[in-house]
């Protein structure tokens, strides 16, 4: 069994703050939009199953059992992967929504930068007295390009999310 503690930096005498404390570093260090590194994921996600096991009391107070004991009884064990399953599981889903909001707002971006031009295409084939100027399908292109360039330098440059 992994030694939770050391997952975060910390030893079993922890208050619930410290363990509170060293996970949200520990996210802010290792969150896949933040880190480049191949395995930030896999260690956001280690992370988060550790906080999930301590920062409840109960689950923190079974596995100081399971700790002190040297040998596990197969309950306490089913248990302990259960719950680890659990935490990994919502570890996961955690990391990959942001990515979803920001692709999500990658194609309004484009979006907002298609329609303009496909609808100025489209008006060329009526009379120039009804045609609206450029600049009218100019301004939503630009407001597009700038939320997609400032989305992109935040997400792929700055590795931050602005979403939060």
């Amino acid at each position: 069994m992994k030694n939770y503690y050391a997952v975060l930096g910390l030893n079993q005498s922890a208050s619930s703050a410290d363990i509170k404390k060293a996970y949200r570093d520990g996210c802010k260090k290792y969150h896949p939009d933040k880190n480049a590194h191949p395995d930030a994921h896999l260690l956001f996600i280690e992370i988060h199953e550790a906080y999930e096991f301590l920062c409840n009391d109960e689950n923190r107070r079974l596995y100081h059992i399971s700790i002190s004991k040297s040998k596990q009884n197969d309950r306490v064990r089913e248990w302990q992967e259960k719950k680890r399953r659990e935490a990994q599981a919502r570890a996961v889903e955690y990391a990959q929504v942001n990515l979803s909001y920001n692709l999500l707002f990658l194609c309004l971006c484009l979006l907002i930068i298609v329609v303009p031009l496909y609808q100025f295409i489209q008006q060329q084939e009526l009379p120039e007295a009804e045609q609206k100027p450029f600049v009218a399908f100019l301004v939503p292109m630009l407001l597009g390009f700038a939320m997609g360039t400032y989305a992109f330098h935040s997400w792929f440059i700055e590795k931050k999310d602005i979403f939060k």
